[in-house]
């Protein structure tokens, strides 16, 4: 069964995992995490540096989520939102706990000694900053220790203007108060955009450390060479696909919502030929904003208890709602043989079409499927309706009293 497990707390970063009947969070998900055993000095796991390493706990996503135009699911972007994650038990096996392709959810904690370090690093730069005028040490910024290592460099090198005009900027109060007032000010300003980085994760690095960061070629390069001429990564990268495969890695990321539009927009131009005839062939206004929100009850939601005995094709008739069952996920399945089929061989092609399912679902379904979206998109336009009238009638009302 494959899964999906959010990292960095990103939308964006939603990964495919294979899981088997045994496994459970403890002895397959948690392994992801630590630094030696799992990707944690591969790739940036954490939503910031100012979090843990390791999450503490593990949620699955409840809300229902997307219904798409091949009849796949796809996550919602409130889909780690409290209200909708329900906890997972550690050492009970996922099969029992999660539907296919359900979303894992991470919950990370903040590191109080990564904080401290930061914030004392930062005071402690901030304070070599301060003002002349006002620091008990003044002359001490980093531009001054600079300036000062470059003087003897200058004077070695023959350029005695520019040795002196050096020595005179590191004088205490060379330059003005309101200089150095103003240099302060952008000095807080720029401490304010890097911590705003770091804390959104725009800059998240695996390690600070440059001699971590050198040795983790080794980790992904197999032509990295050793002093005998060998290659000295070959056994590391060995290693790296051998803990990939434990961890069930599968190397594909479930698209957003957004990506999934654009994507399927394009698909549908594409196929018609441009974008005018795909407007002549009335397919324009479903490309645009493809896919149905489920709502309480359907999707990730459906009972997980009746998967092997509901039937997701006989609801959708009978109650108008899009629940999971074993049902489902055998026709979509069939759909993708057919579709990998259609290829005759070409690996390829069939790997592409494979990724593209994990990414984005179906595109072309078979009229089962279609069928079942058909449905539900008429049900969710029936309410659409339903609401707008209602709107137009309260409109009515209240225009009809304040003429009274």
């Amino acid at each position: 069964m494959e899964i999906y497990v959010r990292l960095n707390a990103d939308v964006e970063h939603d990964y495919a995992f294979q899981v088997s009947n045994e496994d459970t969070i403890n002895n397959k998900i948690r392994k992801i995490f630590p630094s030696k055993t799992g990707l944690a000095d591969l790739m940036v796991l954490r939503p910031s540096i100012f979090h843990e390493k390791e999450p503490s706990k593990f949620y699955k996503s409840i809300h229902p989520g997307y219904l798409s135009e091949g009849g796949c699911l796809m996550f919602h972007y409130d889909a780690d939102n409290e209200e909708n994650l329900g906890e997972l038990n550690d050492s009970k096996p996922l099969i029992d706990q999660l539907w296919p392709g359900q979303l894992v959810v991470p919950e990370w904690r903040l590191s109080k000694k990564n904080i401290w370090v930061y914030v004392t690093i930062m005071l402690a730069w901030l304070y070599t900053d301060l003002p002349d005028a006002v620091s008990p040490t003044p002359g001490i910024c980093l531009t001054n220790q600079l300036s000062k290592l470059l003087i003897p460099v200058a004077k070695r090198m023959d350029l005695p203007d520019i040795a002196a005009k050096l020595e005179q900027e590191i004088q205490a109060n060379y330059s003005s108060l309101v200089a150095q007032w103003l240099f302060f000010v952008m000095h807080i300003f720029k401490i304010a955009v890097i911590t705003l980085f770091l804390k959104l994760g725009i800059a998240n690095p695996i390690s600070f450390n440059p001699y971590k960061l050198w040795t983790l070629r080794d980790m992904t390069s197999p032509s990295a060479k050793n002093n005998n001429g060998k290659s000295a990564g070959s056994n590391s990268a060995t290693d790296l696909k051998t803990i990939l495969r434990s961890l069930g890695w599968i190397g594909a990321k479930r698209a957003t919502y957004d990506d999934y539009q654009t994507n399927y927009y394009n698909y549908v131009i594409d196929k018609m030929g441009g974008a005018v005839a795909a407007y002549r062939a009335g397919a324009i206004r479903k490309a645009a904003a493809p896919g149905i929100q489920l709502e309480a009850g359907e999707g990730f939601q459906s009972p997980l208890e009746n998967r092997f005995t509901a039937s997701t094709f006989t609801v959708i008739k009978t109650e108008g709602k899009f629940i999971l069952s074993e049902e489902y996920f055998v026709e979509l399945e069939n759909n993708l043989k057919k579709i990998l089929e259609e290829y005759d061989g070409d690996i390829g092609q069939m790997n592409a079409e494979i990724r593209r399912f994990r990414r984005f679902g179906i595109y072309e379904p078979d009229e089962k499927l279609a069928t079942l979206v058909k449905l539900r998109r008429e049900i969710s336009d029936e309410k659409e309706n339903a609401s707008k009238k209602d709107a137009i009638s309260g409109i009515k009302k209240n225009d009809s009293k304040k003429s009274k």
